[in-house]
């Protein structure tokens, strides 16, 4: 086909031409619309609690940032499934996260750390608050299979109980040949840590009956 040359088609093609720059023209508006609008909106817009008074500095950093809002979002949806005890949560917010500051790197890790806590089965989520000694660094298996177990920690209970009793110093080498050569040979088998521990209140309740 022979292209146009009449004064209309000049003019047909000059109306496509502004209206395919009008069209261009409002594309890239609404673009620089939105990215404006992103840009205004609070980081952490799904936190309610964002628009209260009288934030701490974690608080405004978590609102200020949104990667931490969606880990804050993140963190309420697994705590909701989780069944957590609402104090134990509270404990954590005071203690752990708002201990970090305005820190965002500290504040995200704290975070992350919690989150997989409570993705733990209940059978394997340490709970610092079952035995003293539960809330250290490093635990080895058989107590962190105690610190997840209300047996096992009751156990441990009842034998601290009788070996303080007999008003044992912690240095006792038997006590600690116990702990280190039967009780954690068990590892993490629930079983094993239960019958250790009841062989051992056994022969410290022998020995307290003698005395």
């Amino acid at each position: 086909m022979k292209p146009c040359k009449t004064p209309r088609c000049d003019l047909r093609s000059a109306w496509r031409g502004a209206a395919g720059r009008i069209a261009g023209g409002f594309a890239a508006l609404s673009l620089l619309a939105i990215a404006a609008t992103l840009a205004t909106a609070p980081a952490a817009s799904a936190q309610d609690w964002c628009g209260a008074g009288g934030l701490n500095s974690t608080e405004r950093a978590i609102c200020g940032d949104a990667v931490l809002g969606a880990l804050d979002a993140e963190l309420n949806r697994v705590f909701d499934d989780s069944g957590m005890d609402a104090p134990r949560q509270a404990r954590w917010l005071r203690q752990t996260r708002d201990a970090c500051g305005s820190d965002i790197f500290c504040i995200e890790r704290a975070y992350r750390d919690r989150i997989a806590a409570l993705l733990q089965s209940p059978a394997d989520r340490v709970d610092p608050d079952r035995r003293p000694w539960c809330s250290a660094a490093s635990l080895n298996e058989a107590e962190r299979a105690i610190c997840s177990d209300d047996l096992l920690a009751d156990l441990d209970a009842a034998l601290g109980a009788v070996y303080g009793s007999l008003r044992a110093r912690s240095e006792d080498a038997s006590q600690v040949a116990w702990l280190r050569g039967e009780r954690d040979a068990c590892g993490s088998d629930r079983d094993c840590i239960a019958a250790a521990y009841l062989r051992r209140i056994v022969v410290l309740g022998g020995r307290l009956r003698g005395s």
